[in-house]
Protein backbone atom coordinates (compact mmCIF):
# COMPACT_ATOMS: atom_id res chain seq x y z
CA UNK A 1 0.00 0.00 0.00
CA UNK A 2 2.90 2.40 0.66
CA UNK A 3 4.03 2.03 -2.99
CA UNK A 4 0.50 2.69 -4.23
CA UNK A 5 0.00 5.80 -2.04
CA UNK A 6 3.32 7.26 -3.18
CA UNK A 7 2.45 6.62 -6.82
CA UNK A 8 -0.98 8.24 -6.43
CA UNK A 9 0.60 11.36 -4.88
CA UNK A 10 3.05 11.71 -7.79
CA UNK A 11 0.22 11.24 -10.29
CA UNK A 12 -1.77 14.05 -8.67
CA UNK A 13 1.24 16.39 -8.90
CA UNK A 14 1.61 15.69 -12.61
CA UNK A 15 -2.09 16.33 -13.18
CA UNK A 16 -1.84 19.97 -12.02
CA UNK A 17 -2.18 22.21 -15.12
CA UNK A 18 0.90 24.23 -16.10
CA UNK A 19 2.69 25.72 -19.09
CA UNK A 20 5.94 23.87 -18.36
CA UNK A 21 7.68 21.86 -21.06
CA UNK A 22 6.36 18.31 -21.41
CA UNK A 23 7.62 15.11 -23.02
CA UNK A 24 5.62 12.19 -24.41
CA UNK A 25 7.58 9.03 -25.26
CA UNK A 26 6.72 5.71 -26.90
CA UNK A 27 9.13 2.78 -27.05
CA UNK A 28 9.35 -0.95 -27.66
CA UNK A 29 11.80 -3.40 -26.16
CA UNK A 30 12.73 -6.76 -24.75
CA UNK A 31 11.36 -7.59 -21.32
CA UNK A 32 13.10 -10.34 -19.33
CA UNK A 33 12.13 -11.95 -16.07
CA UNK A 34 14.25 -13.93 -13.62
CA UNK A 35 14.44 -17.65 -13.00
CA UNK A 36 12.48 -18.46 -9.84
CA UNK A 37 12.90 -21.48 -7.58
CA UNK A 38 9.95 -23.26 -6.00
CA UNK A 39 10.03 -24.55 -2.44
CA UNK A 40 10.35 -28.03 -3.95
CA UNK A 41 13.58 -26.87 -5.72
CA UNK A 42 12.13 -26.84 -9.24
CA UNK A 43 13.28 -23.89 -11.39
CA UNK A 44 10.77 -21.74 -13.29
CA UNK A 45 12.39 -19.92 -16.24
CA UNK A 46 10.69 -16.95 -17.87
CA UNK A 47 11.29 -16.25 -21.55
CA UNK A 48 12.10 -12.83 -22.96
CA UNK A 49 8.96 -11.01 -24.04
CA UNK A 50 8.18 -8.15 -26.40
CA UNK A 51 6.99 -5.07 -24.51
CA UNK A 52 5.55 -1.67 -25.31
CA UNK A 53 6.09 1.33 -23.06
CA UNK A 54 4.74 4.87 -22.93
CA UNK A 55 5.61 7.77 -20.64
CA UNK A 56 4.53 11.34 -20.03
CA UNK A 57 6.86 13.76 -18.30
CA UNK A 58 6.51 17.37 -17.15
CA UNK A 59 9.37 19.71 -16.31
CA UNK A 60 9.18 20.67 -12.64
CA UNK A 61 12.58 22.24 -11.99
CA UNK A 62 15.58 23.52 -13.94
CA UNK A 63 19.21 23.40 -12.74
CA UNK A 64 22.42 24.69 -14.33
CA UNK A 65 23.27 21.38 -16.01
CA UNK A 66 20.09 19.35 -15.55
CA UNK A 67 16.30 19.30 -15.63
CA UNK A 68 13.97 17.47 -13.23
CA UNK A 69 10.80 15.93 -14.64
CA UNK A 70 7.81 14.34 -13.00
CA UNK A 71 6.92 11.23 -14.99
CA UNK A 72 4.15 8.68 -15.39
CA UNK A 73 5.41 5.49 -17.05
CA UNK A 74 3.38 2.53 -18.29
CA UNK A 75 4.77 -0.78 -19.57
CA UNK A 76 2.88 -3.79 -20.99
CA UNK A 77 4.35 -7.23 -21.80
CA UNK A 78 1.60 -9.48 -23.17
CA UNK A 79 3.30 -12.86 -22.78
CA UNK A 80 6.13 -14.29 -20.67
CA UNK A 81 6.33 -18.04 -21.43
CA UNK A 82 7.26 -20.20 -18.42
CA UNK A 83 9.34 -23.36 -18.82
CA UNK A 84 10.02 -25.82 -16.01
CA UNK A 85 10.08 -29.46 -14.99
CA UNK A 86 7.27 -28.40 -12.62
CA UNK A 87 4.65 -28.87 -15.34
CA UNK A 88 1.73 -27.77 -13.15
CA UNK A 89 3.08 -24.20 -13.24
CA UNK A 90 1.26 -21.43 -15.14
CA UNK A 91 2.06 -21.70 -18.86
CA UNK A 92 2.63 -17.96 -19.32
CA UNK A 93 2.33 -14.63 -17.51
CA UNK A 94 1.38 -11.16 -18.80
CA UNK A 95 2.48 -7.98 -17.01
CA UNK A 96 1.33 -4.36 -16.78
CA UNK A 97 3.23 -1.76 -14.74
CA UNK A 98 2.22 1.84 -14.02
CA UNK A 99 4.97 3.69 -12.17
CA UNK A 100 4.81 7.45 -11.52
CA UNK A 101 8.20 8.86 -10.56
CA UNK A 102 10.90 11.43 -11.22
CA UNK A 103 13.52 11.64 -13.98
CA UNK A 104 16.69 13.73 -13.86
CA UNK A 105 18.05 14.65 -17.31
CA UNK A 106 21.62 15.92 -17.62
CA UNK A 107 22.76 18.46 -20.27
CA UNK A 108 19.21 18.80 -21.68
CA UNK A 109 20.19 21.38 -24.31
CA UNK A 110 22.89 19.18 -25.84
CA UNK A 111 22.53 16.68 -28.67
CA UNK A 112 23.02 13.76 -26.24
CA UNK A 113 21.34 13.87 -22.83
CA UNK A 114 21.79 11.01 -20.31
CA UNK A 115 19.21 10.58 -17.56
CA UNK A 116 18.24 8.50 -14.54
CA UNK A 117 14.74 7.64 -13.32
CA UNK A 118 13.03 6.18 -10.26
CA UNK A 119 9.39 5.59 -9.36
CA UNK A 120 6.82 3.78 -7.24
CA UNK A 121 3.55 2.38 -8.46
CA UNK A 122 1.43 -0.61 -9.40
CA UNK A 123 1.97 -3.99 -11.08
CA UNK A 124 -0.80 -6.15 -12.53
CA UNK A 125 -0.05 -9.75 -13.51
CA UNK A 126 -2.30 -12.24 -15.24
CA UNK A 127 -1.59 -15.98 -15.19
CA UNK A 128 -2.70 -18.15 -18.12
CA UNK A 129 -5.74 -20.40 -17.90
CA UNK A 130 -3.62 -23.49 -18.62
CA UNK A 131 -0.53 -25.07 -17.07
CA UNK A 132 2.68 -26.06 -18.86
CA UNK A 133 1.30 -29.61 -19.09
CA UNK A 134 -1.89 -28.32 -20.74
CA UNK A 135 -4.24 -28.77 -17.78
CA UNK A 136 -6.54 -26.24 -16.17
CA UNK A 137 -4.58 -23.73 -14.09
CA UNK A 138 -6.21 -23.28 -10.66
CA UNK A 139 -4.15 -20.08 -10.15
CA UNK A 140 -5.25 -18.39 -13.38
CA UNK A 141 -6.46 -14.80 -13.37
CA UNK A 142 -5.16 -11.45 -12.22
CA UNK A 143 -3.14 -10.43 -9.19
CA UNK A 144 -1.74 -7.02 -8.24
CA UNK A 145 1.18 -5.78 -6.19
CA UNK A 146 3.31 -2.71 -5.63
CA UNK A 147 6.17 -1.89 -8.01
CA UNK A 148 9.48 -0.05 -7.60
CA UNK A 149 11.16 1.16 -10.79
CA UNK A 150 14.68 2.45 -11.42
CA UNK A 151 16.80 2.87 -14.54
CA UNK A 152 18.51 5.18 -16.97
CA UNK A 153 18.95 6.05 -20.60
CA UNK A 154 20.17 8.38 -23.31
CA UNK A 155 18.16 10.84 -25.43
CA UNK A 156 19.46 11.85 -28.89
CA UNK A 157 17.97 15.11 -30.15
CA UNK A 158 16.84 15.01 -33.79
CA UNK A 159 14.87 18.27 -33.95
CA UNK A 160 13.67 20.79 -31.33
CA UNK A 161 10.44 18.79 -31.07
CA UNK A 162 11.67 15.18 -31.42
CA UNK A 163 14.36 12.88 -29.98
CA UNK A 164 15.31 9.22 -30.03
CA UNK A 165 15.50 7.41 -26.69
CA UNK A 166 17.49 4.36 -25.61
CA UNK A 167 16.80 3.06 -22.11
CA UNK A 168 17.00 0.31 -19.53
CA UNK A 169 14.62 -0.04 -16.59
CA UNK A 170 14.33 -2.52 -13.75
CA UNK A 171 10.99 -3.15 -12.04
CA UNK A 172 10.96 -4.81 -8.63
CA UNK A 173 7.53 -6.27 -7.81
CA UNK A 174 5.83 -9.03 -5.91
CA UNK A 175 5.56 -12.46 -7.53
CA UNK A 176 2.89 -13.41 -10.10
CA UNK A 177 0.76 -16.50 -9.60
CA UNK A 178 2.96 -19.38 -10.70
CA UNK A 179 0.78 -22.05 -9.05
CA UNK A 180 3.73 -23.03 -6.82
CA UNK A 181 5.16 -21.58 -3.59
CA UNK A 182 8.25 -19.53 -4.52
CA UNK A 183 11.40 -18.69 -2.55
CA UNK A 184 11.61 -14.92 -2.02
CA UNK A 185 8.89 -12.30 -1.78
CA UNK A 186 9.65 -10.35 -4.93
CA UNK A 187 11.32 -10.41 -8.33
CA UNK A 188 13.31 -8.11 -10.61
CA UNK A 189 12.03 -7.60 -14.16
CA UNK A 190 14.35 -5.99 -16.71
CA UNK A 191 13.42 -3.92 -19.78
CA UNK A 192 15.80 -2.75 -22.53
CA UNK A 193 14.34 -0.75 -25.40
CA UNK A 194 14.24 2.30 -27.59
CA UNK A 195 11.77 4.68 -29.13
CA UNK A 196 10.84 8.26 -29.89
CA UNK A 197 10.11 11.34 -27.72
CA UNK A 198 7.93 14.30 -28.62
CA UNK A 199 8.89 17.55 -26.85
CA UNK A 200 5.57 19.31 -26.26
CA UNK A 201 5.81 23.06 -25.88
CA UNK A 202 9.39 23.19 -27.19
CA UNK A 203 10.26 26.12 -29.47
Amino acid sequence: MRFLRSGLFLTMLLAVPSYAQKEAALSIGSFSGPSRTTTSRAVLSLSNAAAIQGSYGKLVRTYKYAELYGEINGMFAPKHSVTSTATAASKDISALYITPGIRLKFYPKEKLSPWVVGGLGYALYRASSTTIAGGVNPSSGSSSTGAFEFGGGLDFRLTPKMSLRFEVRDFFTGSPRYNYPIFGKGQYNFLAGGGVIFHLGAK
